[in-house]
């Protein structure tokens, strides 16, 4: 029934960066005092308490004992709604200064019954349990049998009060809508959802200050929008239909679910900030809440949730964050990267970008004990991981094993030493390498966003029929990466792996070598987040990396967000429109290019699909989309020139736009037919050869160069350049069995297209001759 929290104080502070005056007590965290977004951090805490100091309540708040320094009412947060405060970093050391006793009694009632029947014989002495403490347990209990919703339902008959029964049911019912069973009607689906919102509504109206029932209400809503869209036939405006109910406004429900997911994350920041929480449940929230934004079309609001969804980012590491009035030590040399081959005539240094840098001389980021340490701690993982994933990265491979740095340094001498190395290495050398060339380098301060220990083991991933161990193309989380070497390649070492390294899309332009790899170990390769890479098979052997992920805190010095997180904006906007219907698709991924002008993967994917509307349509609209599409496309290709998937769907775009154009009787408004021709060839030549550089190193992106060569054909044949069109379309066979397809549908509907087309062509050739 009730709860006493008795304060015993400490052992005593030990050495932890608060001052003198400043000592460690202990507090209370009441869920239930939480208000709004705007609050104090200690607006929730009941204390700091003194020795022998009590604080009770009934057992249905909930709450969490917690150390605070002494000060805490005193350290005002300037900006209220960040997470990263000068409160909850002094409550952390407060945390790691000493060992803090309480005790915690808890009261429950016995109720007298007498001692006599009616009857006169003796009663049993087996009182009857208050109604609060038969509820609980019947709840506990439920969890252990499969007759959960019979026992809950008895619960919230005998204490209508406790919200938990509530919670729990409708938290059943969510995992009843999201059952895997094929045989499941959508309408029974619907009816679980319904009862889910209902008892969710219920358990929000009792307790307003749970985040999980937020977060599970904000769920259940969009369950039952999403069972009742596959009811439905969609009307003008966001309403829709369902075969057998009432005409409905969608955005109703959506506004519901992100109301219920902004209030979680309200609660959850407030546990964040004294230390209650970590950051994960909160991350959860806020990218519910962004991703409930989109769907509305409120992409400015959205971009609150993104920004702190990037703040959570910047503390889900324990591992030092940099001090910049740190004293530098001495730094890695390095050297830059660049594309444009290798000779050193004016013309080529004028063509030179920087891709990547990477450490040189003796100097180096990880020294021979430190790759000793860290592997060892990696090799005990893995051993008790007995070959179960560890990653929380789902892009996951055979031959490939990955642990999270954070994890590892639950071992304290190894977490001193990687801490040290960050600040005495990664964070300086990163500054130096990228800060002094950007117009808006980080005003806060670096941090982890993520560190991977990657292992990328030949003979597993030949086991599995793969040709080595690697990773596809992709794009990094955070701001930079910095990828350490942390054992030898075959041409340093006999005992070595072949294979392997980074695979750096940008350097297929030029003529130099598109792998690189870290002149030995402990040394790095550093790049932003936004270049395109791979991890180059191993083949043979086993090759070990570590590869740090950075990013930047909010500034200390300014109430406003870190300028760099607009790079992080444009990412989740990316990954948010993916999964966004058409209308509200393109205008996020226009917010998102926005954000980030420099980053070619967002102009790719607004151009893709741009292009991909109703083809029928012959309206004016249509044709700007279209237009405004190869556009597109076109300033991708800029961005990136090495990304054969931009040559590649600019090529197809242009294409597309003269067959529409000649459909639709808007010829003149084509470019010149010159100008045409030359800029499609020019995309899907650019496309073919650089996909052929991709597929060579082992890190394809999976174009359908068959459809180049014969999109090449096609238009050339159009322009009546014959002799071209039949060079292109006798590689199309070649292509495609050179990617294995040749017994697939596609292929052989492909290929019968090609011989007509060659038929086509020799006959018109022949007669132009």
């Amino acid at each position: 029934l009730f709860l006493v929290h008795i304060d015993l104080g400490n052992d005593g502070q030990i050495g932890n960066g608060l001052s003198e005056d400043v000592t460690v007590m202990g507090a209370l965290y009441l869920e239930s005092l939480v208000a709004g977004c705007d609050m104090q951090s200690n607006d929730s805490i009941v204390g700091p308490l003194s020795p022998g100091q009590m604080a009770v309540h009934k057992s249905m708040e909930r709450t969490a004992a917690i150390v605070v320094p002494s000060n805490i009412d005193s350290l005002e947060q300037k900006n209220k709604s960040a997470l990263d405060s000068l409160s909850r970093r002094q409550i952390l050391k407060a945390a790691e200064s000493t060992r803090h006793y309480a005790l915690r009694l808890v009261l429950t009632t016995k109720i007298d019954i007498g001692t006599e029947n009616t009857d006169g014989s003796p009663k049993l002495d087996i009182p009857e349990a208050p109604s609060e403490e038969r509820s609980y347990r019947l709840r506990a209990y439920s969890r252990f049998t499969e007759s959960r919703v019979r026992y809950l339902t008895l619960a919230g008959l005998l204490d209508v009060d406790d919200y938990e029964n509530h919670l729990w049911l409708g938290f059943d019912y969510i995992g009843r809508v999201n059952n895997p069973d094929p045989q499941l009607e959508v309408r029974q689906r619907l009816s679980y959802a319904n009862k889910s919102v209902f008892h969710l509504s219920k358990a929000a109206a009792l307790c307003p200050t749970d985040a999980r029932v937020q977060f599970q209400l904000g769920k259940a809503i969009q369950a039952k929008i999403d069972c009742e869209k596959s009811l439905l036939t969609e009307g003008a405006e966001g309403q829709y239909e369902i075969r057998g109910l009432e005409l409905r406004d969608a955005s109703v429900d959506l506004a519901r679910a992100a109301d219920a997911f902004e209030r979680s994350a309200q609660l959850e920041s407030a546990a964040v900030k004294v230390c209650v929480n970590g950051i994960e449940d909160l991350a959860i929230c806020v990218n519910s809440l962004a991703e409930t934004r989109c769907n509305m079309g409120q992409f400015n609001e959205a971009l609150d949730g993104i920004d702190q969804y990037a703040e959570c980012g910047s503390l889900r590491s324990a591992l030092a964050f940099e001090d910049t009035s740190d004293k530098l030590s001495k730094l890695p040399s390095y050297e830059w990267i660049q594309t444009q081959g290798n000779e050193d005539t004016d013309e080529n240094k004028g063509k030179r970008r920087n891709v990547a840098a990477r450490t040189v001389g003796d100097v180096r980021v990880f020294e021979p004990e430190d790759i000793a340490l860290l592997r060892a701690a990696a090799d005990k993982r893995f051993a008790l991981a007995a070959g179960i994933q560890t990653s929380r990265y789902t892009m996951q491979y055979a031959g490939n094993s990955e642990l999270h740095l954070d994890d590892l340094c639950a071992d304290p001498i190894l977490k001193v030493r990687m801490d040290q190395i960050l600040q005495d290495k990664v964070y300086p050398l990163v500054r130096a390498v990228f800060c002094e060339e950007e117009d808006e380098p980080p005003m806060g301060s670096l941090c982890v966003y993520d560190s991977i220990f990657v292992r990328y083991n030949a003979d597993e991933a030949k086991a599995a029929g793969r040709i080595g161990a690697s990773q596809p193309l992709h794009q990094d989380g955070g701001i930079y990466s910095v990828n350490i070497a942390l054992n030898a390649h075959k041409d340093d070492d006999e005992n070595g792996f072949t294979g392997g390294g980074t695979f750096l899309e940008a350097l297929t332009v030029g003529d130099g070598d598109h792998i690189q790899r870290p002149t030995a170990p402990g040394h790095a390769i550093i790049h932003k987040t936004t270049q395109r890479h791979a991890g180059a098979p191993t083949t043979s052997g086993v090759r070990d990396i570590l590869v740090i992920f950075l990013t930047a805190r909010r500034p200390e010095t300014s109430e406003t967000d870190e300028n760099t997180w607009r790079i992080e904006r444009a990412m989740r906007l990316n990954q948010i429109a993916k999964e966004l219907p058409r209308d509200k698709l393109i205008p996020c991924l226009k917010l998102a290019s926005n954000n980030d002008p420099t980053n070619n993967e967002v102009p790719y994917w607004l151009g893709v699909h741009t292009i991909q509307g109703d083809m029928n349509d012959p309206s004016d609209e249509r044709w700007t989309e279209i237009c405004q599409g190869v556009e597109s496309l076109k300033l991708s290709a800029l961005l990136n020139p090495a990304d054969a998937r931009a040559h590649f769907h600019l090529g197809m775009a242009i294409s597309t736009r003269h067959k529409y154009a000649m459909r639709t009787k808007r010829a003149h408004l084509l470019p010149p037919p010159k100008e045409a021709a030359d800029s499609l060839i020019q995309a899907l030549e650019a496309a073919i050869r650089l996909e052929r550089k991709c597929v060579e190193a082992g890190c394809a992106n999976g174009i359908n160069l068959a459809a180049a060569f014969l999109a090449l054909g096609d238009f050339v044949a159009r322009l009546k350049s014959f002799d071209k069109a039949i060079a292109y379309l006798n590689q199309v066979e070649d292509s495609i069995r050179r990617a294995g397809d040749i017994d697939e549908n596609w292929a052989q509907s492909m290929l019968q297209e090609v011989s007509s087309m060659l038929d086509y062509c020799k006959k018109e050739s022949a007669e132009k001759r």
